[in-house]
């Protein structure tokens, strides 16, 4: 029995050491070689800066910076991925023996003799489940893939936040824009009623111009209130985002600025790149990765489990003899566990973990179709967006000709007083839809950043704001599915 014992403690951890563990790779995947919307002023090469710092536009900087320092999503990310972290460190404990200490004092009174027996002891106690067949080191392998996706989450919260920010202050620069032309056009509107008041008093116009003035002014005075509120709610969004409440609102934001400029030339990596760099897509593909390890586990799991231990033990009638030598007492152990029947359980469990596993890798090529799918619309939508805006403009010029001339031909007595008052409201209804549209393209060229999520902004924004790692860096996990020498 001894000899056995001996070849038992030799063996098992000889075999444990020499297991050779096999990795399984992510599946290889097919992307599109390139986009089909084929849109000019695009640049392939990758930009030093963060995507909203080509906006130029101090206010937004601040406040992305501050939302990314404060926001309870972005705190909540973190927390995920300290938890993660943490998993690792327990899953990389199974792997290492466990050692135990104790002690205890007893005493003991035997009336028929009316004596006591005094017993102290102390114990220290080790064991270990060598992984031979790769259980423990598939759940490491888990553990890892489930950090690294909870770091990729983590980059896709600040990529959604930053985009977030972005499309609300660009919505908030553009009513503000919005009700400086209106209230400009409530003051032209305001003077063209006085003086359609005076000049029908001289006789010199009708009632019917007068009310058609009235009408003109009071039809624009109608849509302050509406831009009024929509700042307001645009605002109280911002605060909310930036972590503070809406009545501590940053100066920045109830001052009136102008929209950020758009630049020129865009970044846009081919399909492949996109599909690399873009957080919730390294999230999906870690997430295979974990239901692959724990399928694996599973599997080794149905094999045998083996266990050593060892104790070492001190026990006396007294405390001061209890370091004595004589008192020691040494226990060595070692056992094999391996289950014959379960009802299926073990098969049952792997095949959970197998259906488990295909439905991680759906939800990755869910992931996979909706990128290429937003990044399709970004590219039309940023394209279509700068057409229109151009094409306002040029709508804009015609109107403010058009109004010269219908203000010169009626001095003249050539046309109406209808005509210029008609003249003057689609001027203002194009100031209107030219600032709509030009916020429209700050935020298809915001949606365009987010589609592609680049690695370059996000690791320059995560250089000042990392997530303090605890644990010491975790060996590369893989998986078993035997032993070898």
């Amino acid at each position: 029995m001894r000899y056995f014992w001996l070849i038992f403690v030799i063996v098992v951890p000889v075999l444990s050491s020499c297991s050779t563990i096999e990795t399984r790779s992510f599946p290889k995947q097919t992307f599109p070689k390139q986009w089909s919307q084929q849109v000019a002023q695009m640049q392939s090469q990758k930009q030093a800066t963060p995507w909203w710092q080509e906006l130029h536009d101090k206010d937004l900087n601040q406040l992305i910076n501050e939302a990314i320092k404060a926001n309870p999503d972005v705190l909540s990310a973190e927390s995920v991925i300290r938890e993660s972290r943490a998993y690792r460190v327990q899953a990389r404990a199974g792997l290492l023996p466990k050692v135990t200490i104790g002690g205890s004092a007893k005493s003991t009174y035997l009336k028929s003799t009316d004596a006591t027996t005094d017993t102290y002891s102390a114990v220290l106690d080790a064991s270990w489940e060598p992984d031979i067949f790769g259980t423990q080191q598939h759940a490491l392998a888990a553990a890892e893939a489930k950090v690294k996706a909870a770091e990729a989450s983590y980059a896709d919260v600040l990529v959604s936040l930053s985009a977030e920010v972005a499309t609300n202050y660009v919505a908030l620069r553009g009513y503000q824009a919005q009700l400086n032309v209106t209230q400009a056009s409530l003051k032209s509107w305001l003077e063209t009623l006085q003086l359609t008041q005076w000049q029908h008093q001289a006789g010199m116009v009708t009632e019917l111009d007068v009310e058609q003035a009235k009408r003109s002014y009071e039809q624009t005075a109608a849509s302050v209130p509406t831009l009024k509120q929509n700042i307001l709610e645009t605002q109280n969004q911002l605060a909310i985002l930036l972590g503070r409440t809406p009545e501590n609102l940053p100066p920045s934001l109830t001052k009136i600025a102008d929209l950020p400029s758009s630049p020129k030339t865009v970044f846009l990596p081919i399909p492949t790149e996109v599909l690399r760099q873009r957080p919730d897509v390294r999230a999906a593909e870690q997430n295979v990765l974990v239901a692959m390890s724990k399928t694996d586990s599973a599997k080794a799991n149905r094999w045998p489990s083996f266990t050593l231990g060892g104790s070492l033990g001190l026990t006396s009638a007294t405390l001061g003899k209890l370091l004595d030598t004589d008192t020691l007492i040494t226990t060595l152990s070692a056992a094999v566990s391996h289950t014959l029947f379960d009802g299926g359980a073990l098969d049952a469990q792997v095949d959970i973990q197998t259906e488990q596993e295909k439905q991680a890798m759906y939800s990755y090529k869910k992931t996979v179709l909706s990128a290429l799918q937003e990044t399709e619309n970004a590219l039309a939508g940023l394209y279509n967006s700068r057409e229109s805006y151009a094409a306002l403009n040029r709508a804009l010029d015609a109107s403010k000709n058009e109004e010269k001339l219908a203000l010169m031909q009626y001095q003249a007595g050539q046309t109406s007083f209808t005509d210029v008052l008609n003249a003057q409201r689609t001027q203002l209804t194009l100031k209107q839809q030219s600032i709509q549209a030009k916020a429209t393209e700050l935020a298809k060229l915001i949606t365009l950043s987010k589609a592609i999520s680049g690695n370059w902004a996000i690791q320059q924004t995560t250089q000042n704001k990392t997530v303090n790692d605890a644990d010491t860096q975790a060996p590369q996990p893989t998986t078993s599915t035997g032993t070898s020498s």
